[in-house]
C-alpha cells in the first residue's frame, strides 16, 4: 500500500494503537475484511491527510487517529457496491475540502458526512452525487459549527423535498454569504428566502420549473408494485400502489416518499380526469389531483406519478 508520507508518518506513530483497533474488530466481526482496510486507507484516509496537513498541521494526528477509527467500524459493517462508492467520495472529494471544519471536530464531521450522504442516497428521487459537489463548494466558508445546517439546506437542493421547511430554518441559522452558497444563489437572504417559502417551485435561478417525473416499477428498482392511484393531502400527494399507502411530496428541487395511513387516503380529495394537460404519461385514463400550488399526474398504463406547479 503505497500512501503520501504525511499519512506513511502517522501510521508509524500509531502503528501499535491502530493495530489494536483492527484486532478487536477482527475479533468481534467474523470475515473482517483487511484488503477493504487496505484500500479504504489508501482511498479515503490519504487525501485527507494531505488536506488536513496543510489546512491544519497541528491536527493531523489527531483526524488520522479520528479517520482511522471510523474507517474500521465502516469495513466491518461490510457496506459493499455503490454505497461503499459513495464513502469513497465522501472521504476522498467532500471531506478535503471541508478541512478546517474536519480538523476542528474530527470524528463526528466524518460521521455526519458519511450518514449525510448515505440517507440522501437511500431515498428515492435524490441525488447524493450532487450534495457531495455542492457541499464540497463551500469549504472556505463553513465550520464545524455552521457544517450540519449548511448541510440540510444543500440536501433539500439535492432532492430532499420534505425537508423545505427545515432547511429554510436552517439557512437562517448561517450567516447571510454562507444561506446564498448552500441556496446556490446572489443577492440579499430576506428576498431570496421570501421567494423561496412563498412558492415551492421557485428557485434562484429564474428558470421555469420543470415538471418532477417520480416513481418506476419495484422490479426495476422504482417504489411501485402496480401503477400508482393519487389523491391530494394537506401535504403533498397520498399515493396507494398495490397495498401501500404513501405520501409524496414534491417541489422544483425534488420528491421523496414517505409513509401514510389507509386513512389519510380515504380522506384526501380524488383525483379527476385530466383535461388538457400534456404530460409524459400516456393519456388514456389519466387523472390529476390538485394542491393550492401543485397537480400531479398518474396514468393506469404507468408506475410514474408526474408533479407540476398549478396555479388555480
Amino acid at each position: 500500500m503505497t500512501v503520501s508520507p504525511v499519512l506513511a508518518r502517522e501510521l508509524a506513530a500509531a502503528r501499535p494503537r491502530f493495530n489494536a483497533l483492527v484486532t478487536a474488530a477482527r475479533r468481534a466481526r467474523t470475515g473482517f475484511d483487511l484488503d477493504a482496510l487496505s484500500d479504504a486507507v489508501r482511498v479515503r484516509i490519504d487525501p485527507l491527510a494531505v488536506a488536513i496537513e496543510a489546512a491544519a498541521p497541528d491536527r493531523v494526528a489527531t483526524v488520522i487517529d479520528a479517520a482511522f477509527a471510523l474507517t474500521v467500524d465502516l469495513v466491518g459493517r461490510g457496506l459493499a457496491g455503490a454505497r461503499r462508492t459513495l464513502i469513497d467520495r465522501v472521504w476522498a472529494e467532500l471531506a478535503p475540502a471541508l478541512a478546517k471544519a474536519v480538523a476542528q471536530r474530527p470524528e463526528p464531521v466524518l460521521a455526519m458526512l458519511t450518514n449525510a450522504a448515505l440517507t440522501i442516497d437511500a431515498m428515492p428521487g435524490t441525488h447524493a452525487e450532487a450534495w457531495i459537489a455542492q457541499m464540497a463548494t463551500l469549504g472556505p466558508l463553513v465550520d464545524a459549527d455552521m457544517l450540519r445546517p449548511a448541510g440540510q439546506v444543500v440536501a433539500w437542493r439535492s432532492g430532499m423535498a420534505h425537508y423545505r421547511a427545515q432547511a429554510l430554518a436552517a439557512a437562517d441559522q448561517l450567516p447571510e454569504p454562507l444561506a446564498l452558497a448552500a441556496i446556490g444563489a446572489n443577492g440579499a437572504w430576506s428576498e431570496i428566502r421570501a421567494a423561496l417559502a412563498a412558492d415551492r417551485w421557485w428557485t434562484p435561478d429564474g428558470g421555469d420549473a420543470r415538471p418532477i417525473r417520480f416513481g418506476g416499477f419495484v422490479g426495476f428498482g422504482g417504489p411501485f408494485e402496480q401503477p400508482p392511484q393519487i389523491k391530494a393531502g394537506a401535504e403533498g400527494f397520498i399515493v396507494r400502489s398495490g397495498a401501500h399507502v404513501r405520501l409524496l411530496i414534491a417541489d422544483a428541487w425534488g420528491a421523496t416518499l414517505h409513509p401514510a395511513s389507509d386513512e389519510e387516503y380515504a380522506e384526501a380529495a380524488p383525483a379527476t380526469a385530466a383535461q388538457g394537460i400534456a404530460s409524459g404519461l400516456a393519456a388514456e385514463g389519466l387523472v390529476a389531483a390538485r394542491t393550492s400550488d401543485s397537480v400531479a399526474l398518474a396514468s393506469p398504463y404507468s408506475h410514474y406519478v408526474e408533479v407540476r406547479p398549478w396555479r388555480p
